[in-house]
């Protein structure tokens, strides 16, 4: 049973409702990238289980876009400092683009999520708070200040200042939440007194004249939007942490059950820093992240989804983009499915890395060298584009992220000085595998073995002759498995090459 099914058994057990809201967001302070995904992922695994067991669910994702942006960060230009403390929402594009910082970062991740195929309800902060969605329990929190002030005190074990207040005002003259205290309020009237640090005073609206605090925004949100289960990450889940405080604010002051909890591991990326690997948490406003439409250059949708959605939520994932990546492809490949459609799916991507490479970004040659390499070329255009689709995705990876051990350049001038570092013997073995080529080429196995008979044969180690056979073609000891490169390469090149190494006459080579 996967483990998105064990949950939505234990949550139809423990709540017995049939009807349920999943919910998910962030702030979009940054980049939103793949760490964040995983709580998407989580919340529509569960959703489509819940589905599946008859169970009316809905996701939605709350854009926190209301949220003050906290700091100037290293992404961000010098002018940014004068709109620290701003919501997110009114603050312009750093890169002109789009209508807002917020959507900055959240157009290309939604972009994403409908290459990934996961449908959810969007909602933005700013939007509900303008909208007077937020007034009854802004009223509610106002009411109640002093009960917040305890269960936050008693549940965090910090005391709170004399001033403080669920609700941050808006303050109308320099547009900061964060520098603002309340110092009244008319209920009757939906209006909030205060005092801002820039010196003015003055009066806001409770429809979109400012922000609950985190903790109790959280709360609130869960009954103003009927939330039953919510996906997040695990330091929200910690003793005295946000879902703590959280469930006690639902409770006492809203009158609400929290909602379902699923805390989770995070992401960390992984990463090669000169020889020694570094593992880091993945942070957007610091920039160490690897944003989601990025990734999506690389491998296609069902790879990301796969990567997340085969580890429990509980266990933490280390994103290694380099060989651990590609060995998920592998995995993908060898367990669930080939990627893309006809031709191309029957080509493992690993074999893919070989051929984009041998054609050098000419399509019409990666056509010719997958037909070499013994594939049948289809005529229909959709089975064409998968086949090009395939191969972007390779030539990305390739670019952005493969070890130096899986690059190579196919030399079309005699790499003479590496075939100096060759012995008689390899010599040797590149002549007899030079007179062993066929008239019509032979497949990935079928050279493999070729490579060990003439080994055997020379009376050499074949890792000797493969090393041999890597200097000839690529001009480096190593190289992509032999078996694909030899059967990807015209017969009369690679005659002619083995030829030429082995000390015959030079031709045209």
């Amino acid at each position: 049973m996967h483990w998105s099914q064990a949950i939505a058994k234990k949550i139809i057990a423990e709540r017995g409702a049939r009807r349920h809201v999943v919910a998910t967001g962030i702030t979009p302070s940054g980049d939103i990238h793949i760490g964040n995904l995983r709580e998407i992922i989580i919340g529509d695994a569960v959703r489509n289980a819940l589905v599946d067991m008859g169970v009316d669910a809905k996701l939605i994702y709350i854009a926190d876009t209301f949220d003050p942006l906290r700091r100037r960060y290293p992404f961000l230009p010098q002018e940014y400092e004068q709109h620290v403390g701003k919501p997110l929402s009114e603050i312009p594009d750093p890169e002109g683009c789009h209508s807002s910082y917020a959507e900055h970062f959240l157009v290309p991740f939604f972009e994403s999520l409908d290459a990934l195929d996961i449908r959810i309800e969007v909602l933005r902060a700013d939007v509900m708070y303008k909208s007077g969605l937020y007034v009854g329990v802004i009223k509610e929190a106002l009411l109640q200040r002093d009960n917040l002030a305890k269960i936050l005190e008693e549940i965090t074990g910090r005391s709170l200042p004399d001033d403080w207040s669920p609700f941050s005002p808006l303050c109308d003259v320099c547009g900061r939440l964060s520098s603002t205290i309340v110092t009244g309020y008319d209920i009757a009237n939906h209006e909030v007194y205060y005092e801002c640090e820039c010196g003015n005073k003055g009066m806001t609206s409770m429809s979109g004249g400012g922000k609950l605090t985190w903790r109790v925004d959280w709360a609130a949100r869960w009954k103003l939007l009927g939330v039953t289960v919510e996906p997040f990450g695990k330091d929200h889940a910690a003793p005295g942490g946000s879902y703590d405080t959280g469930k006690r604010i639902a409770q006492e002051i809203y009158s609400y059950r929290a909602p379902y909890p699923i805390p989770f591991e995070h992401i960390l990326l992984k990463f090669k820093e000169g020889d020694k690997a570094r593992v880091t948490a993945m942070s957007s406003s610091r920039g160490t992240n690897i944003p989601i439409r990025e990734i999506l250059e690389v491998v296609p949708p069902e790879i990301l989804k796969h990567l997340i959605w085969r580890v429990r939520p509980d266990r933490h994932i280390e994103f290694d983009p380099s060989t651990a990546l590609l060995h998920i492809i592998d995995e993908y490949e060898r367990e669930i499915g080939g990627i893309g459609k006809g031709v191309a799916a029957e080509i493992p991507f690993r074999h893919f890395l070989t051929l984009v490479q041998v054609a050098r970004g000419d399509f019409n040659e990666l056509l010719a060298v997958i037909r070499r390499s013994g594939y049948e070329i289809p005529e229909d255009a959709e089975e064409l584009d998968a086949i090009r689709n395939k191969a972007i995705y390779a030539q990305n990876w390739l670019q952005r992220y493969a070890p130096s051990e899986l690059k190579f350049e196919l030399q079309i001038s005699v790499p003479e000085e590496g075939l100096k570092q060759l012995s008689e013997l390899q010599k040797r073995a590149l002549r007899m595998l030079a007179e062993a080529i066929p008239d019509g080429n032979l497949g990935a196995r079928e050279w493999h073995d070729k490579i060990y008979e003439v080994a055997s044969a020379v009376d050499i180690e074949p890792r000797l002759v493969f090393q041999a056979v890597y200097i000839a073609l690529l001009n480096k000891p190593s190289g992509p498995r032999a078996g694909w490169l030899l059967a990807s390469l015209d017969v009369e090149f690679l005659r002619e090459r083995f030829e030429v190494a082995a000390g015959g006459n030079r031709h045209h080579l």
